[in-house]
Formats: C-alpha cells, structure tokens, sequence
C-alpha cells in the first residue's frame, strides 16, 4: 500500500521557495512526499507513489529513472524519448566511474573516433572548474537567490561548478534527455552538491508559476522546437524580479556555424540551410534555428516580461591562450574592439555569440 501523502509544508500545498532556507525542498524522487514538480499538463501537484508521480489534479502518471522524474510529454525534440529512456536505464544500472559513464554514452554515437570522444568526455569533466568564472561573473544574480533554474543543463556541468562555489542560491535542473540527467546526478554529487533534476520539455516546464528566483540557459533557445512557447514558460516561472541569463550563437555571425563548423549558413534563407550544411560538411542540420540580435529582441519582447540586455562577450582569454599566435593576435583584437560602445551595433549584427540578461517586472 501506497505511504500516505505528506505535505512539504505541515499539510499546506507545496509553494515556492522563499529566503535561504532551502530544507523542505525534496529529493527529485521521495516517495510518501509531495514532489517539488508540477504536473506539465494541468500544473497540479505530484504525489511520489512507488515507481511514479500522480498528479492529483488531472490523475496524469509519470515515471522515474534513478530518482530522476521523467515529466516529459509528447512533442518535437531533437531525441528519440523511447531510446533514450532505454539508453538512461542502462547507464543508470552501471557501477563505473563517472568519466568512464560520459565516455559509453559518446562510444555510442555513430562514427565517433576515440579522440573525439576523449575529448567530449575531459570536457565535461572539466567544465564546472571552467564555468567558475561565469558563475562568479555574468551568471552571478542568476544563481544566487533562493530556487534557480538550469534549463538545459545537460550533464549538470553548471550545477555542478554552483555547488563548488557553495553558491547561496539553490540550483535545480531540466533537461529533454534522462541520459545526460543520470550523468547530472552524478556529477553535481561528486562536486558536492544536492541533484534536484527532471526531464521535462523547455516548452512545458513542470513547475508553478512563480517559483524561481532565476532561469539559467546556455545555448538552448537555438535548439527547441517553438521558442515563443519556450520564452513564455520562463516567464511564467519566474516571480518579479527574478533574473534571466541565456546565451545563443549569433545566426548572422561572420564566423563558422558553431554546430557543425561551416561559414555562411546563417546568411541563406531558413529552408536551404540543411541543404547547403550537408552538401558542405555531410552533417546533417536539424532541430538548430539560430536567430540574430533583432530577432532574439523581437521575441523576448513578444513573450516575456523582463527588461533585457543583449551583450557581446568576449573570447575568454583561456581560450585565446590555445589559439596560433595569428589567431591569438585577431581574438584579442576582436575583444578590445567589441567592447568600444561605437561600434556595438556593428558587433550585434557580427558577433559570434550573444549573451542576454534580464529582471523581470511586475
């Protein structure tokens, strides 16, 4: 028989976080408690029964993977749900050390060679050292109140280098694929921290409106199917003031296509650039729409809230460290020249990367 259903809160609904007393916030999977999550279609409350979460609203069903809670529901996404979910189970039942688990899951890509994937894995590894600087940085009022989102997170490598930094605030993560979440919960563990994560989909976020104090993105908007949807629902879970952080490559950019490394793609009109990619590379290049600065500016203002900056970053200079001393010579050029406010709308129309912040209002 199912353990009864205990409040978070001594019998009151679950409600966002408040202050920095994160304690009555669960584990992703208690079962006997009340979930953190919503229900992705009605937004009602989850109850942890066994093996699944109900929703006490619309009596909607959903399963786990080692504790992580798959709260996704039908819609285009750049991964098969099903292989995935099979792929996560196995990973999940595997007793290996963590690089060697990031290693089998990019052994299993076709034609990947060995080096690529050493080299995925050391930079996933690696990643939460090299992302301190962006959580100290431009990252900081995002991650630093109460309840925090990483829409995207991956394999967890921002939550993982917020946990090093014992950041004030509490991170919590989404992502459409439970392979990389089971790779997060280990990651964000071995770093210290408290993995609180769920698959869910950008454009149907399993939380109450309100709950955030911030919402974390790095190059995702690119990736999903409707951006308009996926803007509204981090509006919508956002309370006022809360703090928005994304980044996406540049669609007019001067340099190559970051995905797939070909110049000029984002210069042809929409319905030829799978085309022009695969006959340049032989990569294929679907679920990635990258937008340029009028259309990121166009779009936020539409769908959410928040008074917004779009911002120019520079090449970091650990970066610049491992170019040729040509492109060394260009990358430090390009960082001076970028940040002269003259020229800021050139940049907004070249630049390779955009970052965008924001507060939202009442």
């Amino acid at each position: 028989m199912d353990a009864p259903l205990k409040s978070l809160d001594g019998g009151r609904t679950p409600t966002a976080p408040t202050g920095a007393d994160h304690s009555f916030i669960p584990s992703s999977f208690v079962p006997g408690q009340a979930s953190f999550w919503r229900c992705p279609h009605c937004r009602g409350v989850l109850a942890c029964r066994k093996e699944t979460l109900e929703c006490l609203t619309c009596d909607d069903h959903f399963g786990q993977v080692d504790g992580i809670p798959d709260l996704r529901i039908p819609g285009e996404s750049w991964i098969d749900f099903e292989e995935d979910l099979a792929i996560a189970r196995e990973v999940a039942a595997m007793d290996l050390p963590l690089e060697d688990l990031v290693r089998s899951i990019y052994a299993r890509r076709p034609g990947w060679e060995e080096g690529l994937i050493r080299l995925r894995t050391r930079q996933v590894l690696a990643a939460p050292e090299r992302l301190h600087e962006d959580v100290a940085g431009w990252l900081a009022e995002a991650t630093s109140e109460e309840a925090w989102l990483d829409l995207g997170c991956g394999p967890g490598m921002l939550l993982a280098a917020a946990a090093d930094m014992k950041r004030p605030g509490f991170g919590i993560g989404v992502d459409v694929s439970m392979t990389w979440l089971v790779v997060a919960k280990r990651l964000i563990a071995a770093h210290g921290g408290r993995p609180i994560l769920a698959a869910a989909l950008g454009e149907a976020l399993p939380l109450a409106d309100g709950t955030l104090s911030g919402v974390v993105s790095l190059d995702v908007i690119e990736h999903v199917d409707r951006p308009d949807v996926y803007l509204r629902e981090i509006d919508r879970v956002t309370r006022p003031g809360g703090r928005l952080a994304l980044s996406t490559p540049n669609r007019f950019s001067l340099a190559p296509e970051p995905h797939v490394m070909v110049w000029g793609v984002g210069l042809l009109p929409r319905r030829y650039q799978a085309r022009y990619v695969a006959w340049r590379s032989g990569k294929a290049y679907d679920s990635t729409c990258l937008m340029g600065s009028f259309g990121l500016r166009r779009i936020l203002k539409r769908c959410t809230r928040f008074a917004f900056m779009i911002i120019i970053p520079p090449v970091p200079e650990e970066e610049v460290r491992r170019f040729s001393s040509t492109k060394a010579i260009l990358a430090r050029l390009y960082n001076r020249m970028s940040g002269a406010v003259a020229l800021r709308a050139i940049f907004l129309l070249i630049g390779p990367f955009f970052r965008i912040t924001g507060v939202k209002g009442a």
